[in-house]
């Protein structure tokens, strides 16, 4: 069993076919032989293939549970299997806020039993999780300098160094830091993207796409980024139909909100495709979790209205979408909603001058709480 467990860590971080398998081959051996602690990781691990692999929430959830409770109060023990859990699981039926002080635990835990893979694992889905959730951009970025430089000083991993280093960045770039660079295009390049698809890094390579297409997306710069969707989203789509991975969820969305922009000025049927894509995987999320993906799926199906010129239910979605981020505790995407909805009632000349500042100062409001000074000053400059 113990070979197992470690045939099953390799395999998740190649990602590896393999791993629901060995998953399923340590739960069928202590069904036969008994259950160790080692069969509260392999029942951990089946629960994660299970949503993952086979988008099976509901039964997936239940099972990490369960190997929760089966760990008893093993604290080694409890890391990783609470990583999978609260990490890689959880995150499609809780309320994702309320998942970050344990991953905060596991890693302040991990460390202290030394178990450092999970320590950097669970501090690295931190910091991806708190980024594009919505955390205050001011105290992610501390949290986020000092895991990095105690990852440089003390550990030397490479792979989760080049992870973070672009949360870092993106922080900055919102934040209008005069120590981070300027725009997603310089911080993460087409060279960079190659580069991982090359080592066949492809959930670094997911997540460097995700960070680059959110601060295009939110900075109003849709042109510079148009080559790259046009490369990445397609290939990703085909790579991970069948998966459920955290930055599947930011892919999508980000994917999605560009490929209706391009959609609106070009009719090309490439970008109404991705963007189906998109609308159909935050439907299905939907079901499993409102607080985390119905302001989302509100949203993009507010831009599809506009894209298809149904300017009423259009109108209705964008109240829907404002309405649902405050009241899940998207602050960054409320400030979305309420600048893509003034944006559309510019265009489509329904509204009156007014209601347009309100939201444009609601937008502001919402994006300064965030800590995006940079996208604030942008906003106001911009006609």
């Amino acid at each position: 069993m113990a070979f197992l467990e470690q045939m099953l860590i390799c395999s998740y971080q190649s990602q590896s076919i393999y791993f629901p398998l060995i998953a399923c081959r340590m739960v069928r051996i202590s069904v036969q032989f008994g259950w160790t602690k080692t069969s509260c990781v392999g029942l951990a691990s089946l629960a994660l293939s299970l949503v993952t692999v086979f988008s099976n929430f509901s039964e997936g959830y239940s099972m990490g549970k369960t190997s929760m409770i089966l760990a008893g109060s093993d604290k080694r023990l409890l890391c990783s299997i609470m990583y999978r859990v609260y990490a890689l699981i959880n995150i499609w039926k809780e309320p994702i806020q309320a998942i970050l002080p344990h991953l905060k635990e596991i890693y302040n835990t991990s460390l202290k039993y030394g178990m450092i893979d999970y320590a950097l694992f669970s501090g690295m889905s931190f910091a991806y999780r708190a980024f594009f959730t919505g955390s205050l951009l001011q105290p992610l970025s501390k949290e986020v300098a000092l895991f990095i430089r105690n990852n440089l000083e003390r550990h030397k991993r490479r792979i989760i160094h080049l992870s973070v280093v672009p949360i870092f960045n993106g922080i900055s770039c919102l934040r209008g830091s005069s120590s981070g660079t300027e725009n997603a295009e310089k911080f993460i390049t087409e060279e960079h993207l190659a580069e991982a698809l090359r080592n066949k890094e492809f959930m670094f390579c997911e997540s460097m796409l995700a960070i680059k297409m959110m601060c295009s997306f939110i900075f109003r710069r849709p042109d510079g980024i148009k080559p790259t969707a046009r490369q990445y989203l397609e290939l990703f789509e085909r790579q991970g139909s069948a998966s459920a991975q955290f930055i599947n969820i930011y892919r999508l969305f980000y994917g999605g909100l560009l490929s209706l922009h391009f959609y609106r000025e070009s009719r090309d049927q490439f970008w109404l495709d991705r963007a189906a894509h998109a609308i159909q995987k935050m439907e299905v999320w939907t079901a499993e979790s409102v607080w985390n993906f119905e302001n989302k799926l509100f949203l993009l199906q507010a831009e599809r209205h506009y894209a298809f010129g149904e300017m009423d239910r259009a109108a209705e979605k964008y109240k829907l979408a404002q309405k649902s981020s405050k009241k899940h505790r998207f602050v960054h995407e409320e400030a979305l909603a309420c600048e893509l909805a003034a944006a559309f009632h510019v265009k489509a000349g329904n509204e009156n001058a007014i209601v347009v500042a309100e939201l444009i100062d609601r937008a502001v409001t919402c994006y300064q709480t965030w800590g995006a000074e940079g996208k604030v000053e942008s906003l106001l400059l911009s006609p």
